[in-house]
C-alpha cells in the first residue's frame, strides 16, 4: 500500500514543468514590432509608432494624428539537445521493476536499447504568428492615447519526438524520447489587452502608462515515472497539463525627456503580476505498456481543479537616442498642425536625416524560481496491469495524488544591450534600419533543460519602411545566435514517485517549503530521481516581420 501511495506522487510532479514566461528575455526571443526589430530592438527612446503602447507609453504624447497598426513576427527556431551518456546511466537494468514495455523487457534485452547512447533530438515546432495589432490617437497637442492587442515574440509551440513519445534513429531503431522527463509537447500563449496614455505638460518632459490585461494558456505533456529512479519506460507516465489564467494583470509606466531637438532620454518599468492558472491533469500510467502479462497497460485518469502558480520577472529599461534634424528649428510641438499645412505625416521618418540609439534593459528574473502544481484534496489515478480489461473492470488499483508538487527552474537577472538606428533615405518615403542586441543567459546551467534554452544570445537586424501616400509598409529580419550551453554539473532530476535521491536532509526534508525553493535550498523533497539534463544544448533562430500602418488625417 505504502507504494501505492507513493507513485502518485510522479504524476503530478512532471506536469509542474512548463516554459517561463518572461517578457523581455527569457520567452522572448526579440522585441515585438517590426520597426523595432529592424533596429536590434533600440526603441525605447525612438518609439514614433504605435508600438510606443508596450515600449514606452509617454512618447504616445509626441506621435501624430490617429494611426492603425497591425505586424507580426514569424519565427523560425532550431533547437537540439543531445544528452551525455547512454539509456541505461540510470541503472535501468538494476531498476527490478518486473514488468515489460514495447522497447523490450530491460534485463532480458539488453542489446536492444538499453545500451544504446543517447541520441541528438531537435525540436520541432509549427511556426505560429505574435499578432501585434494597436490603434492610436492625438486628441491635442501633448495628450496621446493607444489601444491594442499585444502578444510576446516568442516561440509558442514545440515538440521533442513523435507523438507518441519515442524517436526513430537513421537505422530504424526506436527508442523513448531522450528528454521525455523535461517535456515533449507544449504550447503556450500568453498576450496582452492593453491600454495606454502618454501626457506630455512641457516640450521637454512627458509621462505615460500602459495597463494590460494578460491572458495565459498552457498546454503541456510530460513524463514522470512510478519507480525509485531509474528512468524505465516501463515505469513511465505520461502526464498532460491543460491550464488557463484569464487575468494577469501587467503595468508599464514611463518618462520620456527631450532636453535638446536632437536627444531622447527615456526610462521605464514594468510589472507583471504572476501566472496563477487553473484546469486540468490527464495522467496515462503504462503509457509504453502492452496488452502481455507482466506489462502495466494504458489507463488515463482525469484530475480537474489542477492550479498552476509561477512568479514572472520585473523588467526596468533606459533609452538614449541621439537624431539629426533635417530642420534647424527642431521638433514640432504639435505636428498635426504642420501635417495640416503641408499635407505630409511629419514624424521622424520626415523630419530626420538618420538617428542612432542604445537601449539597457534589466530582466530581474530571480522571482521565477519553482512552479508549482496544486491539486484538490482527495484526487488519484488509476493503474492497471495486464491483462485485465481495465475500460470495462476498472483499473487494477487506484493511488491519491499529492496536493503541492513543486519543479526547480532557477532563473537568474539578465542584461540585455541593444543598439540600432535609422536612415531616411528619401525622407518621407523610404527608410531603412540595422541594429543588433546582445543578452545575457537568464538560466541557471545546473538546472537547464531543453525548453527555451534561454542562454546567452546575439542579434543581428535589419528592416526598411516604405511610405506610399499615408500607408506604411514595413520588414524586417533578424538571426539570433544562440551560444551553445554544456552541462557538466548537472543538477536536475526528473520525478520519481519512491524516489529519495536528493532529498534535502532534516526531518521535513521529504515536505515542500514554499518559502524555501529548491534551487535556492539545493535539494528536492521527497519524489526526485535520477538527474537527466547533463549534455548540449545548441539553438538558433530567425525571425522575419511584416507590418502595415495607416495614417489617417
Amino acid at each position: 500500500m505504502k507504494l501505492r501511495s507513493l507513485l502518485a506522487l510522479a504524476l503530478a510532479l512532471g506536469a509542474a514543468w512548463v516554459p517561463s514566461l518572461a517578457h523581455a528575455g527569457g520567452f522572448e526571443l526579440a522585441a515585438p514590432g517590426t520597426r523595432s526589430l529592424g533596429r536590434g530592438g533600440a526603441f525605447l527612446a525612438r518609439a514614433d509608432d504605435p508600438m510606443a503602447l508596450g515600449y514606452n507609453p509617454a512618447a504616445l504624447a509626441f506621435l501624430p494624428g490617429t494611426q492603425l497598426q497591425l505586424g507580426s513576427h514569424l519565427i523560425l527556431a532550431d533547437s537540439c539537445a543531445t544528452r551525455a551518456g547512454t539509456y541505461n546511466d540510470s541503472d535501468v537494468l538494476n531498476s527490478g521493476s518486473g514488468f515489460d514495455s514495447r522497447f523490450g523487457y530491460a534485463e532480458s534485452t539488453p542489446s536492444n536499447w538499453v545500451n544504446q547512447p543517447f541520441p541528438e533530438i531537435c525540436r520541432g515546432f509549427t511556426p505560429g504568428p505574435s499578432p501585434q495589432l494597436v490603434f492610436s490617437a492625438h486628441p491635442m497637442p501633448g495628450l496621446g492615447f493607444a489601444l491594442g492587442f499585444l502578444a510576446p515574440s516568442g516561440v509558442g509551440s514545440s515538440s521533442w519526438g513523435d507523438e507518441d513519445g519515442t524517436i526513430t534513429r537513421d537505422d530504424g531503431l526506436v527508442l523513448p524520447t531522450p528528454v521525455r522527463y523535461a517535456g515533449i509537447r507544449s504550447n503556450l500563449l500568453l498576450f496582452h489587452i492593453s491600454a495606454g496614455v502618454g501626457y506630455s505638460p512641457i516640450p521637454e518632459l512627458s509621462f505615460g502608462l500602459t495597463l494590460q490585461w494578460g491572458i495565459s494558456t498552457v498546454s503541456f505533456t510530460t513524463f514522470t515515472s512510478i519507480g525509485s529512479g531509474a528512468q524505465d519506460p516501463a515505469q513511465d507516465i505520461r502526464t498532460q497539463l491543460e491550464v488557463v489564467d484569464y487575468f494577469v494583470p501587467a503595468g508599464i509606466l514611463s518618462v520620456h525627456a527631450v532636453p535638446i531637438p536632437q536627444l531622447d532620454i527615456a526610462v521605464f518599468g514594468r510589472y507583471s503580476d504572476g501566472i496563477n492558472a487553473d484546469g486540468t491533469l490527464d495522467l496515462t500510467t503504462g503509457f509504453y505498456g502492452t496488452s502481455m502479462d507482466g506489462s502495466y497497460t494504458p489507463f488515463t485518469s482525469r484530475v480537474d481543479g489542477v492550479n498552476l502558480n509561477t512568479a514572472q520577472p520585473f523588467t526596468f529599461g533606459l533609452g538614449i537616442r541621439y537624431s539629426d534634424q533635417r530642420s534647424p528649428q527642431g521638433r514640432h510641438r504639435d505636428p498635426d498642425e504642420a501635417g495640416r499645412i503641408n499635407g505630409r505625416v511629419e514624424d521622424p521618418m520626415q523630419t530626420e536625416n538618420f538617428d542612432l540609439e542604445l537601449d539597457f534593459i534589466y530582466s530581474f528574473n530571480d522571482p521565477v524560481n519553482d512552479f508549482v502544481v496544486t491539486n484538490p484534496d482527495g484526487a488519484s489515478v488509476g493503474i492497471c496491469e495486464a491483462p485485465r480489461d481495465c475500460a470495462a473492470d476498472g483499473p487494477s488499483f487506484s493511488a491519491p495524488v499529492p496536493q503541492r508538487i513543486p519543479l526547480a527552474r532557477g532563473w537568474g537577472d539578465q542584461l540585455i544591450v541593444r543598439a540600432g538606428g535609422d536612415w531616411n533615405i528619401f525622407p518621407g518615403l523610404f527608410a531603412m534600419r540595422a541594429g543588433a542586441h546582445f543578452e545575457t543567459s537568464g538560466v541557471n546551467p545546473n538546472y537547464q533543460v531543453q525548453d527555451f534554452i534561454n542562454g546567452m544570445r546575439l542579434g543581428l537586424h535589419l528592416g526598411a519602411t516604405l511610405r506610399i501616400d499615408r500607408f506604411d509598409v514595413s520588414i524586417a529580419y533578424a538571426h539570433v545566435f544562440q551560444f551553445t550551453e554544456t552541462i557538466t554539473d548537472a543538477r536536475y532530476r526528473h520525478t520519481a514517485a519512491t524516489g529519495t535521491e536528493g532529498i534535502c536532509p532534516g526531518p521535513d526534508g521529504a515536505v515542500y517549503d514554499p518559502d524555501n525553493p529548491v534551487v535556492d535550498r539545493g535539494c528536492y523533497p521527497r519524489g526526485a530521481g535520477s538527474i537527466i539534463n547533463a549534455g548540449t544544448y545548441t539553438a538558433d533562430f530567425n525571425l522575419v516581420s511584416l507590418s502595415a500602418r495607416y495614417h489617417f488625417n
